[in-house]
């Protein structure tokens, strides 16, 4: 008995070594993607009439990603796609594609190895169900155009033209598709002799379908698709969701204190009706969303206040009442000081406030009182102070304990700040030359380059200096921007697809600009070849 134990472990134990497969240890990598061995239909078959698909490979294969397969045109019941082994099966269960189309099932870089992870790249799969290979095609790229990178993953998307309408974007499915690469090109191969609407948008939902909320990219030429066919250059830009100076919501969460939320306020005009003295001011939001705040000191809680909004194309007028019991908004003082032996100190508040008395802020160099150069309100929420600051020295600022009273009649807390001012030496200085022959409506921006965000330090707007010289520059990497300012109102604007608007182009000189402290940098660079069409 006992020996018949032992001879069926021993049996156990062969029988499950002998069935675990194990890569074997040693030998070369291997570095090679897998190899297709056949195809069943061929690939770039006519007259396609299967429900199944079969590719074999010469090694045990696996779908990476299943979301970069893209069959187009576009079927609305997708086909089963799976890895099996050494072969992919392609079935279509609920729906066959359309006669007399020529089909691309692209798996772009989702095949790849079992063992060592090689990818095939840009792989893709061709049939007809007629009786040729399409064989034209559009190609192009796509950049962003606020950092004129190129945008990879952006859906280009082809309607038929003589089907096409302002609402097809939004119900119908692109008749043929792609997305771009990391490199922001695409193609679009294998296209009938037609007409065609071209839109491309960042589908962040991945329904196909293009969504007022994602970005987009249009050319306002009819596509022809053809061998040969020029390149497009598409900018990416947001939509504008709504039209300027348009009303998005009111807030009178506070007491005597009345919020207006507005897209874009370039020019509207809000004030109450009822009341002669207010106070307004203009706090800046994100996506052009800001929010213009109007303090009625006098206003009734318990009534409603009445407000004349008006724009350049419309007059109206709306009602609001705070809560009663309703709080002040907070008082809150914000004291900046100095960067550069150059700059202002700013006294900020988030309540209007009539006058800060000079006599009532304390300003020391070290603990000695100094009396400030120049002290200037520029707002009932904004003052500015100006001292020619000792190098290396320690300076402080403080509002005494009830150094103002607001207008709601609150006196303030004690609020203080305090700096070293910095050296000549810890700065640098750039002497630009600027050569070349540019658009007259061009905005010219020297920008502090950051991996998060863009700084700008110097703004030429349309008259552009051959010659120039920018000091207390802080050390670091510096970079020209240029606007093309289409309208000429100064600031840069998006497209807007329902004009059929492009977003007005931005260029960045490749040129990084290094600023060292107490150095003198020397730079010239020619602007004509910041531009590229």
């Amino acid at each position: 008995m006992r020996l018949s134990i032992i001879i069926f472990i021993c049996i156990t134990v062969l029988l499950a070594s002998c069935a675990q497969q194990v890569v074997p240890n040693g030998g070369i990598k291997d570095e090679k993607p897998p190899k297709i061995l056949s195809y069943n239909p061929d690939n770039k078959s006519i007259k396609f009439n299967s429900d199944n698909i079969i590719i074999k490979f010469d090694e045990y294969i696996s779908i990476k990603d299943p979301s970069q397969i893209i069959i187009s045109p576009f079927l609305e019941n997708k086909p089963l796609i799976d890895a099996n082994g050494k072969q992919i099966n392609i079935s279509f269960l609920k729906s066959k594609p359309e006669q007399n189309l020529t089909y691309t099932i692209n798996f772009a870089n989702s095949i790849t190895d079992v063992n060592e992870g090689n990818m095939i790249n840009n792989f893709s799969y061709v049939f007809s169900t007629g009786n040729f290979i399409d064989s034209n095609y559009v190609t192009g790229n796509i950049i962003n155009a606020e950092t004129s990178k190129e945008e990879t993953d952006v859906l280009v998307a082809l309607y038929p033209h003589n089907k096409f309408t302002d609402t097809t974007v939004f119900k119908l499915y692109p008749a043929y598709f792609t997305k771009t690469k990391e490199n922001g090109r695409f193609t679009i191969e294998n296209l009938p002799q037609d007409s065609f609407i071209l839109l491309a948008y960042k589908d962040a939902n991945g329904d196909n379908k293009y969504q007022e909320t994602e970005q987009l990219a249009f050319t306002n030429t009819i596509i022809k698709p053809s061998i040969g066919l020029d390149s497009l250059s598409l900018i990416l830009f947001q939509n504008p969701l709504y039209t300027s100076n348009k009303l998005l919501d009111t807030v009178a969460k506070y007491k005597h204190t009345y919020q207006f939320v507005v897209y874009k306020p370039t020019n509207i005009k809000i004030k109450p009706t009822k009341t002669q003295k207010y106070y307004s001011n203009i706090r800046k939001g994100k996506l052009s969303i800001d929010t213009i705040q109007l303090f009625l000191p006098n206003s009734n809680d318990s009534i409603l206040e009445e407000f004349k909004i008006t724009t350049p194309d419309t007059s109206y007028q709306i009602s609001l009442k705070t809560k009663l019991k309703s709080k002040y908004l907070t008082q809150l003082i914000n004291i900046e000081v100095p960067e550069n032996l150059l700059d202002t100190i700013k006294i900020k508040s988030t309540i209007p406030i009539d006058s800060i008395p000079l006599t009532n802020i304390s300003f020391l160099l070290d603990t000695l009182p100094i009396k400030p150069s120049y002290y200037n309100q520029i707002s009932n929420f904004e003052w500015h102070l100006f001292h020619p600051y000792i190098e290396n020295k320690g300076y402080s600022i403080a509002l005494k304990d009830s150094a103002f009273i607001d207008v709601f009649n609150r006196f303030n807390l004690k609020n203080s700040n305090s700096f070293t001012s910095k050296s000549a030496k810890d700065y640098g200085t750039l002497l630009l030359n600027l050569k070349g022959n540019i658009f007259n409506n061009s905005i010219l921006q020297l920008i502090a380059v950051d991996e998060n965000n863009e700084t700008i330090i110097k703004e030429w707007k349309y008259n552009i200096p051959n010659e120039t010289i920018i000091d207390n520059l802080k050390p670091g990497h510096y970079q020209l921007k240029m606007i093309i300012d289409t309208n000429k109102n100064g600031i840069w604007d998006t497209g807007n697809y329902a004009k059929k608007e492009q977003a007005e182009r931005i260029y960045y000189d490749k040129t990084i600009i290094t600023i060292k402290a107490y150095w003198d940098i020397e730079q010239s660079i020619n602007l004509e070849n910041i531009i590229k069409y």
